[in-house]
């Protein structure tokens, strides 16, 4: 339940704090003194896509601010999202920027626009004046049928959606098997060759890495037997002068006998011992290649040419010898799925028979329910215009299919159909005994549609948890006797559930429990919108005005005074 709206900097509201109480809630005021921008406001907190053209002019933000009481199920959500909240009341607030930009929290706690609009519908229920259009709008009823349909409707359309997107997927795929024959047999032959070309490469994985080892050794061949064969007489063979082993030994040889008289010595001799053997094992490892290595000319142009290979094949396919193989695999697999095209335009076929089988069967059992739930949308509807005054009402709700060669069977049949089933369905209206049935769009008046609308929208919202309804100017174009049942009819509904409504009849109004007057003032240069909530005198005034227009006189004030009167006893039930 809404408890309270504060508005800052939005449209021509500098900052206003908009009351709200429990029942019926209803905003009057003179025709632009801003009893919409309120709306416009609450829809902002609720989620609605914000424009920069809302902020009042000259200010860098606009704000809004909504107090709602909460009950366990949403409590049970925000606690989902993690946005744990106390008890009570949860606080939502939108702000907008100049620039474009918005920003949305829930009790101070920031969270995206999806959330904010997800928790915002569980909240408050909003129809505003287009609803009128949307009524018109034929693709509008089949939404509203499977609404009131309930929960085993919904089960079985989810059903159908799901047979639908398998039936699509596979529909999908056979259409890719459709391709151009000459353009597959090319794309095959293409692949074919640079398949072949990789194999008879006949690559292994690390293969290029030891090919540069080997081909970096090769090139070097000359220079290095070079160094390994003079190392080698260095160490061992020298001519010149004494091998370094030579002189090794000799200086442990003359450090053995003095070694015990010192630790120093000690010390020095075995690091020498020990170097004279690792010199040694060197010097055997480097005869040891020299006399193993064999140098090849003709080996080197191999590894060179193989590593060209490879080169063209990384350029061609892949940036290694491992990407080259996976791309070989890749393809392999194309090619084989394009073979067996036929293969699999023959499995997929079948598939598609079953799919649409099963499709057709749950898209008739759901055409059932529907119709079910036709009869009865259109009984509760007939039931709540006779309580707005148009008793001799006759509305129905239309089903019709369409043949198709290329839809669902249906019953021996060849349906069309759609993500929504095999249904067209719409709405007519009789409004006068003796009338044909027709289109809302054909018969209605504006009166008639107001009254159509709250009709529709009564016996939905019992099917709904949200606990505040607003209608933004519900009662146009109506009056009369007509105008006071709307007016029974809304405070019927706010027994039930908070209703906050944008009226200019005063029969409407005479029934709120309570009562905002919205009015414009000048400040400064600026004009602002104000609001006041009013007491018992208050609502004579604005009811006197609103039944005598410019002049209020003693014969208004008196018929003001009668209708709440009036007012208060049928809402006890008197």
């Amino acid at each position: 339940m809404l408890r309270e709206l504060h508005i800052e900097n939005f449209a021509l509201i500098q900052k206003l704090t908009v009351p709200f109480g429990d029942g019926l809630n209803i905003l009057t005021g003179e025709t632009g003194a801003g009893k919409s921008i309120i709306i416009d406001a609450l829809n902002q907190v609720l989620g609605e896509r914000a424009s920069s053209e809302l902020v009042r002019s000259g200010e860098e933000k606009a704000s809004v601010t909504a107090v709602v009481d909460v009950d366990p199920n949403l409590l049970a959500r925000l606690a989902e999202l993690g946005l744990e909240t106390r008890e009570g009341s949860v606080i939502l607030q939108r702000e907008i920027y100049a620039n474009g930009k918005s920003q949305a929290r829930i009790d101070g706690r920031p969270v995206n626009l999806a959330v904010l609009r997800e928790i915002g519908s569980m909240l408050v229920e909003i129809h505003g004046q287009h609803e009128h259009q949307a009524l018109l709008d034929e693709n509008s009823h089949l939404s509203m049928v499977d609404a009131y349909g309930g929960a085993e409707l919904q089960a079985v359309s989810s059903e159908y959606q799901l047979a639908w997107q398998e039936l699509s997927s596979l529909k999908k795929e056979i259409a890719g098997l459709h391709g151009d024959q000459r353009e597959r047999e090319r794309l095959l032959d293409l692949l074919q060759y640079q398949v072949d070309e990789i194999e008879q490469a006949a690559l292994t994985p690390g293969e290029e890495e030891s090919l540069l080892a080997e081909q970096k050794l090769l090139q070097n061949a000359r220079k290095l037997l070079e160094v390994c064969h003079s190392s080698y007489q260095a160490l061992y063979e020298a001519e010149s002068q004494n091998p370094v082993i030579e002189i090794l030994a000799s200086v442990v040889a003359s450090l053995k006998d003095f070694r015990e008289l010192d630790g120093t010595l000690e010390q020095a001799c075995t690091q020498l011992e020990e170097s004279l053997y690792s010199v040694e094992d060197a010097a055997q490892q480097l005869r040891g290649f020299a006399e193993g290595f064999s140098y090849d000319p003709e080996r080197l142009n191999e590894v060179e040419e193989r590593l060209e290979l490879i080169y063209d094949l990384k350029r061609k396919y892949a940036d290694s010898v491992g990407g080259i193989l996976a791309w070989r695999d890749e393809k392999s697999a194309e090619i084989e799925r394009i073979r067996n095209t036929e293969v699999r335009h023959a499995q997929l076929t079948e598939m598609i028979d079953a799919a649409a089988a099963k499709a057709g069967k749950q898209a008739l059992a759901l055409s059932a329910l529907r119709q079910q739930a036709g009869r009865d949308l259109a009984e509760a509807i007939v039931g709540e215009l006779a309580y707005l005054q148009m008793a001799n009402t006759r509305f129905q709700v239309e089903f019709a299919v369409c043949n198709s060669e290329e839809g669902l069977p249906v019953e021996g049949r060849r349906l069309a159909a759609s993500a929504t089933g095999i249904d067209d369905v719409r709405f007519l209206i009789s409004p006068n005994p003796g009338e044909p049935l027709k289109p809302l769009s054909k018969i209605a008046s504006g009166g008639e549609m107001s009254r159509i609308m709250l009709a529709i929208l009564n016996v939905l919202a019992k099917l709904r948890p949200v606990h505040t309804m607003i209608f933004d100017e519900i009662d146009a174009g109506i009056g009369g006797r007509a105008a006071q049942a709307v007016a029974e009819k809304l405070a019927a509904v706010a027994a039930q559930r908070q209703v906050i409504c944008v009226s200019h009849l005063p029969q409407v109004s005479s029934m709120a429990d309570t009562h905002l007057y919205i009015y414009k003032e000048q400040g400064g240069e600026r004009t602002l919108t104000k609001v006041t909530r009013l007491d018992m005198e208050g609502r004579v005034e604005e009811l006197a005005r609103m039944l005598g227009g410019a002049e209020v006189t003693p014969a208004t004030i008196e018929h003001a005074r009668e209708m709440l009167s009036m007012a208060s006893k049928a809402k006890l039930g008197d």
